[in-house]
């Protein structure tokens, strides 16, 4: 993809999670099949200091379900948007079992695990007036005892329906080399496959209603309206198994275990466990999980 086109869509889900933030936080509150069936893969062992970072956290409700499932963890949270980390902020205090923290960081920067590591704040939609309330520019800085921990600690680096917003195969590949370099024990990950199903194929927007040329979009790519409590358009890419497989084999990842859940028919989210090369091993039985509307 060319940046130019790179460039534009980013701006376009920027906008987006500014606008959308607080309604999008109110449809993210609970559990689905799919986020259940991975909770395994987190207290496998029953470690007492397991360490998670969940990349594109949003409201942290992750860090929420731990708690309820009674996971002991250090939770990392990591997004761009300083709304939805201001809200997953306030929605963790005093959850028990559960020492979090959340970095505000662009995930298409380069540099992003370096902030991570450093404790640098990083990101978009800072200081901005939505519904009437100022966010701060920066989320309080972590101290170095805490960036330490951070930099190569982590046991599950968790990341759902965030790849999907990324636009470009190499921009998606270099994300997934970044969880190899972080070496978590499991990377998990999901993926929605909006194109799978005519109702969302039926509500594609023509890229031209935002200034950008449909023959430079990849296959998989679309614009989706969104429409609960506010009007806005985000990019999303399809990522399939056959995506998911390339990206994992071209970012040194294996991939222990592919299902779907959610949704009305239960597939409307690609699942993935993923490990490291050098640190394969057999998956974790599958479980079975009734389905619901997300």
């Amino acid at each position: 993809m060319d940046p130019r086109t790179q460039d534009a869509l980013l701006r376009v889900n920027r906008r987006f999670y500014q606008r959308v933030a607080f309604h999008f936080d109110a449809t993210r509150q609970g559990w689905t099949p799919g986020l259940l069936a991975i909770l395994p893969y987190f207290a496998a062992g029953t470690k007492e200091d397991l360490a998670v970072l969940d990349v594109g956290c949003g409201n942290g409700r992750f860090a929420r379900l731990l708690a309820q499932q009674g996971i002991t963890a250090r939770y990392t949270g990591v997004d761009g948007n300083a709304r939805l980390l201001r809200l997953a902020q306030e929605s963790v205090v005093d959850l028990p079992g559960i020492e979090s923290r959340f970095i505000q960081t662009d995930l298409a920067d380069p540099g992003w695990v370096e902030a991570l590591a450093s404790g640098e704040q990083t990101g978009w939609g800072e200081g901005s007036r939505v519904d009437g309330q100022i966010f701060p520019a920066q989320l309080p800085r972590l101290s170095r005892a805490e960036a330490h921990c951070n930099s190569f600690g982590f046991d599950v680096t968790l990341c759902t329906a965030t790849i999907q917003h990324l636009p470009g195969y190499d921009l998606r590949l270099r994300l997934l080399r970044d969880f190899q370099r972080l070496r978590a024990q499991y990377v998990i990950l999901s993926f929605w496959q909006f194109l799978s199903y005519e109702r969302f194929r039926a509500k594609l927007i023509d890229p031209q209603t935002v200034g950008i040329d449909p023959a430079t979009l990849e296959p998989g790519d679309g614009l989706l309206p969104w429409r609960q409590g506010v009007e806005a358009i985000r990019y999303v890419h399809q990522v399939d198994e056959t995506e998911l497989r390339q990206l994992a084999a071209d970012a040194s990842l294996s991939v222990l275990r592919v299902f779907f859940a959610d949704g009305k028919e239960n597939d409307l989210n690609l699942y993935a466990i993923l490990t490291p090369v050098s640190q394969s091993r057999p998956t974790v039985a599958r479980k079975t999980t009734p389905s619901t509307g997300v």
